[in-house]
């Protein structure tokens, strides 16, 4: 059977369509080779900044290939906790958008108040970066707050310091946010076992180890891991050097128990 229109065959037209859709895609791909990938890292507090900080100083030293947008919400903008946003900028990164996303409060509706106040105002910041990649760190609500909003947008996400396991409500939120990645960075093998166990696409995950431990590993003196602690407490805390005891305690929204912290001390 031929075309009325052209005296070629239907088959042929098809097969001509397809390869000339073939050759735009090619095009494309060599386009998308030679721009740089548009890479946006978004922090929420002091902890997740000290993981993504070399992540954002290896992105910044390659300007050619990799255009690096900041994005700074949560805790980052509160007094309370020391405006700590301006440890970006002495790091000499340019935030492109400040989201104040916090809901002041101490318990769970606060935070589920913060994720939505933080949905809000996410998509119009996410519009105009118009990210290839949104770098969200960890188990925080604000990070599950980015991770939807980007998923919902077609952004896509890699997660760093997923398939971890804690054995609190922390765990949900991880397994949340890696659900909605579309990479991931892990920092164990077990942590890659439990991303695989969640089916995830395996060449797909990095098993790249703690980011923040490059900072440790570049200090070769005590001194120098002694003004590592002191950058990240502040200059006003007082850094006493002798034996101490760690004691983590976990959070009212990962624990039901009301008399968590006495029981705490009581142990001490």
């Amino acid at each position: 059977m031929y075309s009325a229109h052209t005296g070629r065959n239907p088959h042929e037209l098809y097969y001509l369509s397809m390869q000339r859709g073939r050759d735009q895609g090619d095009k494309m791909e060599d386009l998308s080779k030679k721009r740089r990938l548009r890479v946006c890292v978004a922090t929420c507090n002091r902890a997740d900044y000290s993981k993504l900080a070399p992540i954002m100083f290896g992105l910044k030293a390659d300007p050619d290939s990799f255009q690096l947008e900041v994005v700074v919400l949560g805790s980052h903008l509160i007094d309370d906790y020391g405006n700590t946003f301006r440890m970006i900028e002495q790091d000499d990164f340019d935030i492109g958008s400040k989201l104040h996303t916090i809901v002041r409060g101490e318990d769970e509706a606060a935070m589920v108040e913060s994720v939505g106040l933080a949905l809000v105002k996410l998509p119009d910041v996410l519009q105009r970066l118009s990210p290839d990649v949104l770098v969200v760190h960890g188990d925080r609500f604000d990070a599950l707050a980015l991770a939807t909003a980007a998923a919902l947008m077609n952004i896509r996400i890699l997660h760093v310091e997923g398939g971890e396991v804690s054995g609190t409500i922390d765990d949900s939120i991880r397994h949340a946010i890696s659900k909605l990645a579309h990479y991931h960075a892990c920092c164990t093998r077990s942590a890659e076992q439990h991303l695989i166990a969640m089916c995830e696409d395996h060449t797909r995950i990095l098993l790249a180890g703690c980011p923040s431990y490059d900072k440790l590993l570049s200090a070769h003196r005590r001194d120098d891991h002694m003004d590592i602690i002191k950058a990240w407490l502040g200059d006003h805390v007082q850094v006493i050097e002798q034996n101490y005891i760690r004691c983590r305690a976990t959070s009212a929204a990962s624990c039901h128990h009301q008399d968590h912290k006495k029981n705490s001390i009581q142990d001490l």
